[in-house]
């Protein structure tokens, strides 16, 4: 079987780095990754079972939580995060049953709902762990551990008389339970065993959704993931993140096809300005058009925003195209870091909520890291915890606080990969790298304020006089780049700038177009779209929606990578009317503002500008927006009279 080929690999490296990166990470090691109660409480729903009476999803937060700090450790190398998620692995190699069963389900519920679901995410997180694990007494654990949790599953799913079919979950069409496509293959991979591949086939051939073949519309590319017929895109993404794993298994080109084809229909239909999907909570809804329509519930949902930059890193290394960088980027200044509960808000509408469903007479405080969904126009934070479910001791978890750290490692992960014949600079960031390439050392620094300026100075250090190339991506947003360097002519390829035969030691000068940008949102007249569904399945049924005028009357004001908002702390509230002199505008370090700082607002860029009248306005990067959840930011500026002139 000859095996499918990527373009750029993920490299091993140390690494350092300060600023905003550094205090994100440090801030999710100390609130979540370092709370030994709170893995040991992950690993104990496996003993509960308390899910199968509920048809919840205690079971994925384990698996979430636990694949995101090793990616996170991949690009920290922190060995206290280290010893403590060895503490939890070991912890959770003892809850399996005899026969290998490991689930917080029991009784008829078993194999619906969301208990594949979560045996996915255990399955993939020991994989991921697997992979970084020094200790080779405990790989040899692992292994059993892993296989008998598959072996569970195979002998109740698949296609043979008196099992369970793939696509009956009871909830979204099956899209959750489906998506243990990609920890089977990836099974096959590290076993060998050929039962874990056809398992993998079967998942493709039955479609990835009840009455839909998901993987059969992405390659015929007639319709748009919206128009599948089943939204839910967190889901979705992830059944397509296994046809990447099968691709480079199989080699087959349909399935490297099929994986591109879906991430450019998502990249053309359904991302925001902030790098997210759905409009609609987290459902796909032709979201790239419909950014500005009224909706009074949530939206932007952090676990949506994690996958997609997940499966982006995946479509990079496919395709070797700069495009899916920029759109990490993208996702990582704005929605993801948005996303981080810096200031340890927690949400009044879940001890509602939690009260009267539970009938909890106590809620304990259970302040989560992560926020689960995102405003663009105006609106605040913090409106709901996503995937809430209630632990037997009175606090609460969500999804989107057990997804969000693998946002921050997929980010920190990729800024440089390695090409068949060098290294490649995908994300800019102070620190320095240090990696070995054909026995030689390798290093590169960088110096930078990015994204305040574009102004970058890399540094490469070789110790041997071997030829390798180096690749500094050139976002699209740069229309008018600066390169200087003492390594001679380069070439532009996919959205890099490419300097090939290197053999000695030297330096880039970037100077990235950071000028501002306006954006204004999709004119269309009517869609329809699969956002409302029938309980208690999530069944959904085309409804039809028609543009208002006055969804045109708004823009989005753009320099680099940031999306720039309204915090209504600043003197204007973020569903005003603006008339903005967009000439006047400058892009500023926030660190050295003193409105928003008087205001409260740890900015990391501002932009200063005037409306017509003269008055000044001064917008914040989307991420330092509205962080005290009371109040509305707005990400999509409502102006007058624009929808009039189109």
């Amino acid at each position: 079987m000859e095996t499918g080929k990527e373009v750029f690999k993920k490299i091993a490296y140390l690494s350092t780095f300060t600023g905003k990166e550094a205090e994100t990470v440090e801030f999710l090691l100390r609130e979540q990754y370092f709370n030994a109660d709170l893995w040991k409480k992950f690993v104990n729903q496996f003993r509960l079972r308390l899910d199968g009476d509920t048809v919840g999803w205690r079971g994925e937060y384990w698996g979430k939580a636990m694949r995101g700090a090793v990616m996170v450790y991949e690009g920290c190398r922190d060995e206290k995060l280290y010893q403590a998620i060895t503490d939890s692995v070991k912890d959770m190699l003892t809850v399996a049953d005899p026969d290998g069963k490991v689930t917080t389900y029991v009784g008829e519920n078993e194999f619906h709902y969301w208990d594949i679901w979560s045996r996915k995410y255990v399955i993939l997180a020991m994989e991921y762990y697997y992979d970084i694990c020094r200790d080779e007494g405990l790989k040899k654990k692992i292994i059993p551990f892993i296989m008998g949790c598959a072996d569970d599953v195979l002998r109740h799913v698949g296609k043979e008389a008196g099992k369970i079919c793939i696509t009956d979950s009871h909830k979204w069409k099956g899209v959750n339970s489906s998506s243990i496509l990609e920890p089977m293959v990836r099974l096959y991979k590290l076993t060998g065993e050929q039962r874990y591949f056809d398992f993998a086939t079967y998942i493709i051939e039955e479609g990835g959704a009840e009455g839909v073949n998901i993987f059969k519309l992405a390659l015929e590319n007639e319709k748009m993931p919206y128009q599948y017929g089943d939204s839910k895109a967190y889901e979705m993404i992830s059944c397509f993140e296994g046809i990447v794993e099968y691709y480079l298994v199989t080699g087959d080109e349909k399935y490297r096809k099929t994986a591109v084809q879906f991430g450019e229909a998502v990249l053309k239909t359904d991302v925001t300005v902030i790098g997210s999907c759905g409009c609609t909570h987290e459902l796909f809804d032709h979201s790239s058009a419909r950014q500005t329509a009224p909706y009074d519930g949530v939206m932007q949902e952090t676990c949506v925003t994690v996958t997609w930059m997940k499966f982006c890193s995946r479509l990079l290394c496919l395709t070797g195209n700069a495009k899916y960088a920029d759109e990490m980027e993208k996702s990582w200044f704005n929605a993801l870091l948005g996303a981080v509960n810096t200031e340890k808000k927690e949400s009044g509408f879940l001890y509602e909520k939690i009260v009267k469903t539970y009938h909890c007479p106590v809620l304990k405080s259970s302040f989560l890291p992560f926020d689960s969904y995102s405003p663009l126009t105006a609106g605040k934070r913090g409106k709901k915890v996503a995937g809430d479910q209630l632990f037997n001791d009175g606090t609460y978890f969500g999804c989107c606080a057990a997804i969000g750290g693998a946002g921050i490692g997929v980010y920190l992960n990729h800024t440089l990969l390695e090409s068949k014949d060098g290294v490649v600079l995908n994300f800019y960031r102070n620190g320095a790298f240090q990696t070995v390439m054909n026995e030689e050392k390798i290093a590169v620094q960088i110096e930078t304020d990015y994204p305040v300026s574009g102004k970058v100075l890399l540094k490469l250090q070789k110790d041997g006089n071997q030829p390798i190339s180096l690749r500094c991506r050139i976002p699209a947003w740069s229309k008018q780049t600066g390169i200087v360097s003492n390594f001679g002519a380069y070439q532009q390829e996919n959205g890099y700038a490419v300097w090939k035969n290197i053999t000695e030691s030297g330096t880039v000068e970037l100077d990235l177009d950071m000028r501002i940008r306006v954006e204004y949102p999709e004119k269309w007249d009517t869609d329809t779209l699969y956002v409302e569904y029938e309980r208690p399945a999530y069944r959904c049924i085309p409804t039809e929606v028609r543009q208002q005028p006055e969804e045109l009357d708004y823009l989005s004001l753009q320099s680099g990578p940031i999306v720039f908002a309204v915090d209504s702390r600043l003197g204007k509230s973020a569903d005003a009317t603006f008339d903005l002199n967009l000439a006047s505008a400058v892009v500023a370090d926030g660190t050295a503002d003193a409105k928003t700082q008087k205001a409260g607002i740890s900015a990391r860029v501002v932009c200063q500008l005037t409306e017509r009248n003269g008055d000044p306005i001064t917008l914040v990067d989307y991420a330092s927006a509205g962080k005290n959840w009371d109040t509305d930011i707005a990400a999509w500026i409502k102006t007058a009279g624009r929808g009039k002139n189109l």
